[in-house]
C-alpha cells in the first residue's frame, strides 16, 4: 500500500505523522511518501513582476525550506518499518497533493487539519478540506 503523509512543518501535520505511527498502517511493505509543497499563488503570472517566485522544487529557496520540515516529519515517522520518500513539490498544496496522490497510485493521504472555520477558511482556504474532495483515494484528516 501506499501513503502520503502532507506536512507543512505545523504542529497538525507533525501531529497526522504521529497518528500513522501509533495506529495499525504501514508495513514493511508499504510506501509511505511525505509530501511537502512549496506553496504558490493560483494566479502566477500576477506576481511576476513584483517577486522572483520559484517555480521547481530544486529552486534553492525551496530546498533550504524543505530540508528542516521534512526532516522533523521524518523524524516523527522513525518507527514505521516502511519505506520513507521524501518529495518536494511546488504549486497549490491540495492540487499537487491530489496529482502526485493520483500518478502514484496512492492508497491513502494523512492530513493534520489546523481546524480554521467560517471568515478565515473562506479567505485562506483550506487544504484539508480540498484534499477530501479532490483525491482519488481515502483521506484521513487529524486534528
Amino acid at each position: 500500500m501506499r501513503y502520503i503523509v502532507a506536512t507543512d512543518g505545523s504542529e497538525a501535520s507533525l501531529k497526522a505523522a504521529r497518528f500513522l505511527v501509533q495506529h495499525p498502517g504501514p508495513g514493511p511493505d508499504d510506501e509511505v511518501f511525505v509530501v511537502f509543497v512549496f506553496p504558490l499563488p493560483d494566479d502566477l503570472e500576477s506576481y511576476a513582476e513584483m517577486v522572483s517566485l520559484p517555480t521547481q522544487a530544486s529552486d534553492e529557496r525551496v530546498v533550504e525550506m524543505a530540508k528542516p520540515i521534512l526532516a522533523r516529519t521524518v523524524e516523527v515517522l522513525a518507527g514505521l518499518e516502511s519505506c520513507i520518500d521524501e518529495v518536494v513539490l511546488v504549486g497549490t498544496p491540495a492540487k499537487e497533493i491530489v496529482e502526485f496522490a493520483t500518478n502514484m497510485r496512492v492508497q491513502l493521504i494523512v492530513a493534520g487539519t489546523r481546524g480554521r472555520s467560517g471568515t478565515k477558511e473562506l479567505y485562506l482556504g483550506s487544504v484539508s478540506s480540498a484534499l477530501t474532495h479532490r483525491a482519488p483515494c481515502s483521506v484521513l484528516i487529524v486534528r
